[in-house]
């Protein structure tokens, strides 16, 4: 007796989910098949912001970020959905409470197939999907692009086909070296010994690099006033003068 396709296709997806961690809770029927394969996709959490008309604004103006990211997609553009689960391994480094490199950059998304945001889309002249945007959150917050526009800070990437390059595009942008299976850092996973002067070494550096990007992020952002700018100076002096080995970023700050 010969089988029709459907009962073959039926017979390889019942298949699958045995052999997935699913199948334990899968019952007998085709309803339990369907909500199984339905929580799978559901568990692949979006990392990329959606923006649109009402929110664009408001997102870009308020975030801490120093970088962002816009990507001019449509829901039923085949390439744009090839493309998201690309987008979405960039994503995971930046946004989110979870980020492996949070502050850095905001990855968002704009659906243009959507009425709502049609004004949205002229005003950065989305010619194709996808179309990615790389620039100051403000500048988007507050303007558009235009094909012609010379001194824009917002640009085009032009090579972010996949998450590798969209990766080395964003490196390249900010002199940078973000791999796509950077971890977070977790302090509670490190062996503490305070008798290894290896360990002494590293925890000092981290501060110190921690201490030159913060400065650097506060510089760029003028977020020193007149009257807190004596406080933080005095505590960059009294972090140099603490250190074994002082570093040249920590001095070259403080004498900023």
């Amino acid at each position: 007796m010969s089988m029709s396709k459907a009962s073959v296709i039926l017979i390889v997806i019942v298949l699958l989910l045995i052999s997935s961690k699913e199948a334990v809770s899968i019952q007998p029927g085709s309803r339990s098949i369907l909500r199984a394969v339905s929580r799978e996709n559901k568990a692949q959490a979006d990392y990329a912001v959606d923006l649109n008309s009402t929110n664009f604004d408001v997102v870009l103006r308020n975030t801490p970020a120093a970088h962002a990211i816009v990507e001019f997609f449509a829901h039923w553009c085949p390439a744009c959905r090839n493309y998201k689960p690309h987008y979405e391994k960039v994503a995971r480094l930046f946004n989110g409470p979870d980020a492996v490199h949070p502050g850095i950059a905001l990855i968002t998304r704009v659906d243009c197939a959507l009425k709502i945001n049609n004004k949205l889309c002229d005003k950065f002249s989305v010619s194709h999907y996808p179309m990615l945007f790389w620039g100051p959150p403000s500048k988007f917050a507050s303007g558009g692009w235009e094909p012609k526009e010379e001194k824009s800070e917002i640009h085009v990437i032009d090579d972010g086909r996949t998450a590798e390059r969209l990766l080395n595009w964003i490196n390249k942008q900010l002199g940078s070296s973000y791999g796509l299976d950077d971890g977070k850092f977790e302090n509670e996973h490190l062996p503490s010994n305070i008798s290894d002067p290896g360990q002494i070494a590293r925890a000092v550096y981290d501060v110190e690099e921690a201490t030159f990007f913060a400065f650097e992020i506060i510089l760029e952002h003028k977020m020193i006033k007149p009257h807190t700018r004596a406080s933080l100076i005095r505590f960059l002096q009294l972090l140099v003068a603490h250190h074994q080995v002082p570093k040249g970023k920590c001095r070259s700050a403080c004498e900023l």
